[in-house]
């Protein structure tokens, strides 16, 4: 009996023993949430407050086995007792260890997350084997890395462990030719710019941008940065990087994620070789070593339709040696290693346009694109086919545009607008003064008969029908100038009269200004009124000023005399 009192003794002291070692392992867990709510709270507010701003897009989950934790990663630890629940949002320290309130440090280098969070569940439990506690990454890091290169702008740039190296690439090349455009506007050479007379140039600029719709672009001569050629140097392993070929099959391989401490070379391109005819996008592309036929047409997009396979030919040259070409068997593409300078010839049947189409748009019951037929179809079948015209529209005119003539140089207006002012003629004047009135490749037509909707249409032409603003303008030495209700019966006359006849200051002369073409003409009864059209009265001054006429007469005599002393001298020498 007295035994079995001993027993049951020694039993309630271990039991109770063991409460109060729990017990004090909560507390200390409490003193320690204590200590850390100003800085918990703190630390959650701000990240509340910048959640968005810091978030970061992922391409895919984090994989636990693959992702190396270091400095600046936040975990957040959930640890359950009995009674109460613990949260953390503990953040690696620079030096790579981890510090968990109570329990310790743990030193983080070198691990996965996977290992770092069984390793944090080991350390805790081995602290208080009574408690539950999950881990999760909460916030990922961010670290700088080297990215190297005869560039100016190389140098460590702000990464992630999920940046893949095209993200990096991206803001390495935006910078780089941000500070080539830089460096460039700087180099301008003014003496050589104003003797091909600046200002002409940047007329012929302005006018094909903003008059004929269309934009000069110039090719850049800066180098360009490899995609094809990068390399990483990670620890003692060297990367191959294509972010063209990524960006063609994307396999990830060839745009592996960075990792902290690695080294980033980017070179420029060198070496070239060129896929011409059916490939999806011909063109010039970075040569890479150790690749094939078929690798070169997959970097070029793959084939179009209608390709002969059977006659497709590389023309390739050698150092101090004659080109020479050779047709290739489709069945061997994947085999037959491409050079630099290589030109990959596939020959195709063009079918790029299938139909020839015109379209059609403003105040018209169904605007949109119809087909036509060359030297057939009519502006008439048109506006037939899109339903005729809306009850708003202006029947009476239409204008027709084609952004292909468009586009095209004008090498005339080019020659001209090079020319200084002053040492233009007066055709040439002329020249520029009817451009700037008529687009390039346009028409703008009134409609008196049937046989101006008769005109024959052109593969992409558009045709605009405006809205109807039936108005005449009277403007200049009038006592009301305005806008007056457009109608067939008025003549030009009727309009002067009721815009309150000419004022005394009036020359007398009359003008009518097209709203067609722009064209400034004589008023007489000849021409016909037109919705839109301006009827122009110039004031006196204009032609009856003393200083005008004098200064004309003084210019006349002056022009006069020049020439009456040449021809002297030319008759006195001979």
């Amino acid at each position: 009996m007295k035994n079995l009192i001993k027993r049951i003794c020694i039993l309630l002291l271990g039991f109770q023993s063991l409460v109060v070692a729990q017990t004090i392992d909560l507390n200390s867990l409490r003193i320690a949430e204590k200590q850390a709510a100003r800085l918990q709270n703190t630390t959650r507010d701000v990240s509340n407050v910048n959640k968005s701003e810091t978030s970061i897009a992922l391409d895919s989950p984090i994989n636990s086995d693959k992702y190396l934790v270091g400095p600046g990663d936040q975990l957040r630890l959930n640890i359950i007792s009995s009674n109460e629940t613990f949260d953390y949002s503990l953040i690696i320290s620079p030096n790579g260890t981890l510090l968990i309130p109570s329990v310790g440090i743990i030193d983080c280098n070198g691990l996965t997350l996977r290992k770092l969070i069984d390793k944090i569940k080991t350390t805790v439990k081995n602290w208080n084997n009574n408690i539950k506690i999950n881990v999760e990454l909460e916030k990922i890091r961010k670290f700088r890395v080297l990215v190297a290169g005869q560039f100016n702008n190389a140098g460590f740039f702000n990464s992630t462990p999920v940046t893949r190296v095209s993200d990096l690439f991206k803001v390495v090349e935006k910078g780089y030719k941000s500070s080539l455009k830089s460096s460039k506007k700087k180099q301008v050479n003014r003496t050589y710019s104003e003797s091909l007379g600046m200002q002409s140039i940047l007329a012929v600029d302005d006018f094909y941008s903003r008059k004929l719709g269309t934009d000069i672009e110039f090719e850049s001569d800066f180098p360009k940065l490899s995609k094809r050629n990068i390399q990483i140097i990670r620890n003692e392993d060297t990367l191959h990087v294509d972010i063209e070929k990524f960006k063609v099959n994307g396999n990830v391989k060839y745009n592996p994620y960075v990792h902290q401490k690695d080294i980033i070379k980017i070179p420029y391109e060198t070496e070239y070789f060129y896929v011409s005819g059916g490939a999806q996008k011909p063109g010039k592309y970075e040569f890479k070593e150790g690749e094939s036929v078929l690798d070169a047409i997959q970097i070029s997009g793959g084939f179009q339709s209608g390709v002969d396979l059977n006659k497709i030919k590389i023309t390739r040259s050698f150092f101090n040696k004659p080109s020479m070409s050779f047709f290739v068997d489709i069945k061997n593409i994947e085999t037959i290693p491409i050079i630099v300078n290589d030109h990959i010839m596939i020959p195709y049947l063009s079918i790029s346009e299938p139909h020839e189409m015109v379209k059609i748009d403003g105040r018209i019951k169904h605007p949109g694109e119809y087909p036509i037929k060359p030297g057939v179809t009519t502006v008439n079948d048109i506006i037939r086919d899109a339903g005729g015209f809306l009850s708003d529209s202006d029947s009476t005119k239409f204008i027709i545009n084609n952004r292909t003539i468009s586009s095209s140089p004008d090498r005339e207006l080019e020659r001209i607008l090079l020319k200084d002012q002053l040492n233009r003629s007066v055709e040439e004047q002329a020249y520029v003064k009817a451009r700037i009135r008529t687009q390039k490749g346009s028409l703008e037509m009134a409609i008196h008969s049937s046989s101006k909707m008769d005109h024959l249409l052109t593969n992409n032409d558009e045709i605009i029908i405006a809205k109807s603003f039936p108005y005449v303008e009277v403007i200049g030495a009038v006592p009301f100038p305005g806008r007056y209700s457009f109608e067939d019966k008025l003549t030009a006359n009727d309009y002067i009269k009721m815009a309150g006849g000419l004022s005394k200051n009036s020359s007398g002369r009359k003008f009518l200004v097209k709203s067609i073409s722009g064209q400034r003409i004589k008023l007489n009864n000849k021409y016909d009124l037109e919705s839109g059209d301006v009827i122009f009265i110039p004031e006196k001054i204009e032609y009856n000023d003393e200083f005008f006429l004098f200064k004309e007469l003084t210019k006349s005599i002056s022009e006069i005399a020049l020439a009456v002393y040449y021809f002297g001298y030319f008759l006195i020498n001979d």
